[in-house]
């Protein structure tokens, strides 16, 4: 049981970090992003080709990153803009279609296969708990991912670029009317929202297999874990990130056959008891 909670919550740490620009795209421009998991899946197999090339692993993973950060910005610059003011449902089928079209590339250009990195880190120890023996790449992870949240915390509190998400999560139209360039703030948002995804794949990377098809695994991923911490709240998704780990690593662990049952059961339960997530900022989706 403890190993199920240890590396539970060391993985919900990346889980979280996957679901940060899912939550932020959320709650500032009020869409359902369906083609997030392709941020995630691309800065994964972005990162394994340039390692393979050569560069270092940390150089592959900031490239990769900046990678998916631009591709954010053209998504929403040359698609999402076009439609925003439309239906709320011709984003999501735009992104969905963004995200098949861009998979499929993928698919072509870097083969279908499952990638992982084995990755060692001379020079640190191997941590032990009792009988369990902690890889030194997984608390490197879970460091990182946690330095990521408190680097966003502190970039939404105390920027001006900050401050004007929070004007427009809050209050688009008013956003707007104190003259808040809000076209610009959901371009860089949707920036923020590749760059931390496409670096969330390059580490999950080195703890789970990862291919160019699994990509609505993880926007699914990402939408749970947002549910369960509340819209629109980036310690939320943290914490968030911490219960889906530790339920989907019991849920496959215990229950291997009817884990998907286990997790959208639990979700469906917290969901009764608490509509609006553990932490939830309020309504958040464009009507």
């Amino acid at each position: 049981m403890l190993d199920v909670l240890l590396f539970g919550f060391l993985r919900g740490a990346v889980f979280a970090m996957a679901a940060f620009g899912f939550s932020l795209v959320l709650g500032v421009l009020g869409i359902v992003n369906l083609a997030h998991g392709v941020f995630i899946v691309l800065g994964a197999v972005l990162t394994y080709a340039l390692y393979n090339e050569g560069l270092p692993l940390i150089i592959a993973a900031l490239i990769a990153a900046m990678t998916t950060g631009l591709l954010g910005v053209l998504i929403q610059r040359l698609f999402i803009a076009r439609v925003f003011d439309m239906h709320p449902l011709m984003v999501l089928v735009q992104t969905f279609g963004i995200a098949i079209v861009i998979s499929e590339i993928a698919n072509i250009v870097f083969g279908t296969s499952e990638r992982l990195l084995r990755v060692d880190v001379p020079g640190l120890p191997i941590i032990e708990l009792g009988n369990l023996f902690v890889p030194t790449y997984e608390l490197i992870v879970f460091a990182i991912a946690l330095a990521s949240a408190g680097l966003l915390a502190a970039l939404l509190r105390y920027t001006q670029f900050g401050k004007a998400v929070r004007a427009c999560r809050d209050d688009l139209a008013s956003a707007t009317l104190v003259g808040i360039n809000t076209p610009r703030i959901f371009t860089l948002t949707m920036g923020l929202c590749g760059l931390w995804a496409g670096l969330a794949g390059a580490l999950i990377l080195g703890l789970r297999p990862t291919a160019p098809h699994m990509h609505f695994m993880w926007t699914v991923d990402a939408f749970l874990i947002v549910i369960i911490g509340g819209l629109g709240s980036i310690s939320g998704a943290l914490i968030g990130g911490f219960i889906y780990g530790v339920l989907n690593f019991a849920a496959y662990y215990y229950w291997p056959s009817v884990a998907p049952a286990v997790i959208f059961g639990t979700l469906i339960a917290v969901l009764m008891l608490r509509p609006q997530g553990l932490f939830g900022l309020g309504q958040v989706v464009r009507k």
